[in-house]
């Protein structure tokens, strides 16, 4: 941990806990029995007579990255010196407030806003960031860091009066790593047992997110599978890195996709035929959810106590959960609208519009003209506006007409697959990348051997 002087002499503990990944994963349990509940479960060997014969993917004990140092850390070049002070950046803080609080020259913070076209993010810095302040034998300041991952740093060093800013980006070095498991209450809570990454399940949610509809779909006896790449820096594990291939069974139906970049630089998801995964729309904005209210033009509104259309799908859930968007568009609106509360509107071709209502807040660079991409976060479950509760209110139209949100999928084409001149590319890089998957999978099968799912 670490601490801070404040200006009364209190010192206040810096600690940071990552509550988007694992609020949805707490969330999820909340959805579904937990695997530790008194609850009488039928046993894998009943469930499996019940089921139509499915792929064997074993689930299997893996060895867990080792977890990031709590402390704030600088590069490892730095670490051994003991001219640096190190914070980690509080929902809240500002520069100036630290600067304070450091007791160091207000001067020095206007030479380090003017070094430079890169040191406009020190007015809007992320909680998270860890800084760096090393100072000289007068205790000014001599060099400032601004770190936003181990991969990559902004330095400013005094020159003179003046400071000047250089970015510092490093290469990881990438490995790949395999996991599977077996689906018994809820795709996360088996994601959970088998200690996978909340990114990389997040990621599969995503992937997957426009054919199976991951609270209603799943069913015991669904299993998974993942390939993906873990970036290290130095021989130290420093974050997850691409999904390569994501296999699902759901039902007894394979779902497959590969990661391939085409020629033009953009990636996406694809089945090994070529089809795009990515669909019209996504099946639910949300991970995490519980439907409170459907698409109903004859309802009678909670508050008003009149008979009003609910022209949309409420999605309760806890404040601060991910919304997001359902198919690639350009933001309209996100602001304050009413009984809407806080509102994003997505543009969609073919004259689709969907709308997320009563946010809590807006994601990091949503706002009118930007574009985004299915499955972006665009804002947070709140309840601003005229809301009995935190939910999502979400809206789906068609040349300015509601539509029921359950059948819009059906309003937008698919996304295009690979292009016919691209395909022999495609192929070469899909069969190399499978072989690989496969490879690793017979692996894991054989290590896994005679190991018991729970």
């Amino acid at each position: 941990m670490q601490r801070r002087p404040q200006r009364d002499g209190r010192n206040i503990t810096v600690a940071l806990i990552p509550f988007g990944a694992v609020g949805l994963f707490v969330a999820g349990l909340l959805q579904a029995p937990s695997e530790s509940e008194p609850l009488r479960l039928a046993s894998p060997h009943e469930i499996a007579a019940d089921l139509p014969a499915l792929p064997k993917i074993p689930v299997v004990e893996s060895v867990q990255p080792p977890e990031p140092e709590a402390e704030p850390e600088l590069s490892p070049s730095l670490r051994q010196s003991t001219d640096w002070r190190l914070v980690e950046v509080s929902y809240g803080d500002t520069l100036s407030e630290l600067f304070v609080e450091l007791d160091l020259d207000p001067a020095d913070l206007a030479r380090l806003l003017r070094s430079g076209e890169e040191a406009k993010i020190l007015n809007a810095m992320k909680e998270g960031y860890k800084l760096g302040f090393k100072l000289d034998d007068s205790g000014d300041l001599d060099e400032f860091r601004l770190i936003r991952s181990p991969l990559e740093e902004l330095a400013f060093r005094r020159d003179g009066q003046e400071f000047s800013v250089e970015p510092i980006r490093r290469t990881p070095r990438i490995e790949t790593d395999i996991k599977g498991g077996t689906v018994y209450s809820s795709l996360l809570a088996a994601a959970e047992r088998e200690r996978v990454p909340p990114t990389q399940s997040m990621r599969m949610v995503d992937i997957f997110g426009g054919k199976i509809d991951f609270m209603l779909d799943t069913q015991p006896g669904d299993q998974f599978t993942i390939f993906y790449e873990q970036q290290f820096h130095q021989d130290e594990y420093v974050g997850e890195g691409d999904m390569l291939v994501a296999r699902f069974v759901n039902r007894g139906e394979e779902h497959l996709a590969v990661r391939y970049e085409n020629v033009d630089g953009q990636t996406g998801y694809y089945s090994p035929d070529g089809n795009n995964m990515q669909t019209g729309l996504m099946r639910n904005p949300l991970d995490v959810f519980r439907i409170s209210s459907h698409f109903n033009p004859k309802r009678l509104h909670p508050i008003l106590n009149k008979v009003r259309p609910h022209e949309g799908t409420d999605y309760a859930a806890p404040t601060g959960t991910p919304v997001r968007a359902t198919s690639d568009g350009n933001v309209t609106r996100a602001s304050r609208h009413g009984s809407y509360g806080n509102i994003v509107i997505l543009a969609h071709a073919g004259g689709l519009e969907t709308r997320y209502a009563h946010l809590s807040r807006f994601a990091d660079g949503v706002q009118p003209g930007v574009r985004v991409h299915q499955g972006e976060v665009i804002g947070y479950v709140g309840s601003t506006g005229s809301a009995t509760g935190p939910h999502l209110h979400y809206e789906v139209l068609k040349n300015g007409v509601p539509r029921n949100p359950d059948r819009a999928n059906a309003l937008m084409p698919p996304a295009p697959g690979i292009a016919d001149d691209e395909m022999d590319r495609f192929r070469s890089h899909t069969e190399n990348l499978l072989a690989q998957f496969d490879a690793r999978n017979r692996e894991l099968v054989r290590s896994s051997a005679g190991v018991s799912a729970d």
